[in-house]
């Protein structure tokens, strides 16, 4: 088929921009609208395969130009950009015709996965225009094309069943063997209720045929498939409309059913870790403004030094947040320069002590005897220490101990945090790296956090082509180990530090 044309439609010059970027260089030609009427115009002039459209524009909205879309070019794919507060409208947009969506923020990769599905979609209508057209072929170039359909048909990564009329089995692809877990051997030739254990999907089928439409469902885990599924099933036609029986393709949809509860979390977390210190920001405001009696008893330094700390909470969340984005879009430039362990380790923890002795935690800091450097963005190693150093003393309850040590190994400086705190169970040891990831539990319920700390500190570290270990046990304490390659042999380290 011809190069595929892309349409981005959105008011918002940022994400027609961001999402060109994300599809340049792919073999696609990408176009841009900023409003819904300038998007219509463009599709009246010219033919578009894929179109991206913001559903909350000035004018014509994103329902709007879907409406026109599908009453006057349904062969184009529409995928919805819509904000984490509007994924209902996306929903309903589906429900109206709609591809697929896309959450903002997204990633580049994400949107290229999604357009890369469209373009599948498109391609396989295109072969199936084919096939259809090839009927006139000779026998022999039939039967070759049949040979290739069959290919095709066994390479289908969805389960794919085929039923005559009255729900009997009469050809299946591989994949709905290991997809839909059947059990029953052999499968063709017997009902589809032998096969499927689930009255839904057995309805969805008998609804197809019996109306003559297309019906779609969606199974849980623990029904026909371990797996989360979306089922299409489709009634076959003769020439003269009469229904010979159905296809049913089921498509595994359990990451868009993560990726759609990541976002639900997102949202969540987000909406928790913001509200919790405005309120309080807010009320010591409101304590300041109205002069309270409390305030005419005591310094106001104390309740200016909680707004500050409660402040510096919010932006610590908002630059995590926009660093992991640039870590994983790629646009992070790392300034690298030779930078003396100890000094920024050292630093690390004046800046920590303060928040120790809040708890009575007592720091020990035992440095390497020998002076060591290694090349690093001074900024992002600070960042990612700190939060690594900030996390021990939060998980480590009053009157505990942390021990920080650096060690020079195998031509590695390392840097170990051991604390005396909650520890890890053994279960969620594995997940501790995953963004939006917190242990949750008695012992973690009242220590607040986003769960982006340690994926931040994970990137920083493995973009400085380091590594980082971690071993724990619940009730005894937690013990971090970054590692680093030394800029230079030790015996030119003076000469460095010179």
């Amino acid at each position: 088929m011809d190069a595929i044309k892309i349409l981005i439609i959105d008011d918002e010059k940022v994400i027609r921009e961001g999402v060109e970027r994300a599809l340049s260089g792919r073999g696609s030609t990408v176009s841009k609208a900023e409003n819904g009427e300038r998007g219509i115009e463009m599709m009246s002039e010219e033919t578009f395969h894929i179109v991206l459209l913001d559903l909350m524009m000035p004018g014509i909205d994103g329902f709007g130009v879907l409406k026109w879309i599908k009453e006057n070019e349904p062969h184009i794919q529409v995928i919805v950009i819509t904000g984490f507060a509007t994924v209902s409208k996306a929903v309903t947009a589906m429900k109206q015709g709609a591809f697929d969506f896309v959450g903002k923020p997204f990633t580049p990769d994400y949107i290229r996965i999604v357009v890369d599905r469209a373009v599948e979609k498109i391609s396989l209508r295109a072969e199936t225009r084919k096939l259809r057209a090839e009927r006139t072929l000779s026998l022999e170039a039939i039967q070759n094309e049949q040979s290739r359909l069959k290919t095709v048909f066994s390479c289908m990564v969805e389960a794919v069943i085929i039923t005559d009329v009255n729900g009997i089995i009469v050809h299946h692809n591989p994949a709905a063997i290991k997809l839909l877990e059947i059990q029953t051997d052999p499968v063709i030739g017997k009902p589809l209720s032998d096969s499927i254990q689930d009255a839904n999907a057995v309805k969805m089928v008998e609804e197809a045929i019996a109306k003559s439409i297309v019906v779609t469902r969606e199974f849980t885990p623990g029904t026909i498939s371990r797996k989360y599924l979306r089922a299409n099933c489709s009634p076959v036609k003769d020439r003269s409309g009469n229904v010979l029986g159905s296809v049913t393709a089921f498509e595994d949809i359990s990451t868009h059913k993560e990726i759609d509860r990541m976002k639900s979390d997102f949202v969540a977390m987000v909406a928790h870790e913001l509200k919790s210190p405005l309120a309080s920001i807010e009320q010591m405001i409101y304590a300041l403004q109205t002069d309270c009696e409390y305030e005419s008893l005591n310094s106001c330094r104390s309740l200016h030094t909680r707004m500050t700390v409660r402040t510096k909470d919010l932006l610590r969340l908002i630059d995590n947040l926009l660093n992991l984005s640039k870590l994983e879009s790629g646009t992070v430039v790392f300034n690298l320069e030779p930078i003396k362990g100890n000094d920024i380790i050292k630093d690390i923890v004046e800046i920590a002590t303060p928040q120790a002795e809040g708890k009575n935690i007592t720091i020990k800091y035992t440095p390497c005897a020998q002076d060591w450097w290694f090349n690093v963005d001074y900024d992002h190693i600070r960042t990612a220490f700190m939060n690594i150093v900030s996390n021990a003393v939060k998980y480590t309850p009053d009157g505990g101990t942390l021990e920080i040590t650096t060690f020079l190994n195998g031509g590695l400086a390392n840097l170990s945090v051991k604390d005396s705190g909650i520890g890890i169970d053994a279960k969620d040891l594995q997940h501790i790296f995953d963004r939006f990831f917190r242990v949750k539990g008695k012992a973690t319920r009242h220590i607040t956090g986003s769960g982006l700390g340690l994926s931040l500190v994970k990137e920083v570290v493995e973009a400085h082509q380091g590594y980082i270990e971690v071993s724990s046990t619940p009730n005894v304490g937690t013990t971090f180990i970054l590692s680093f390659p030394l800029t230079a042999p030790a015996e030119t380290q003076e000469e460095l530090q010179q």
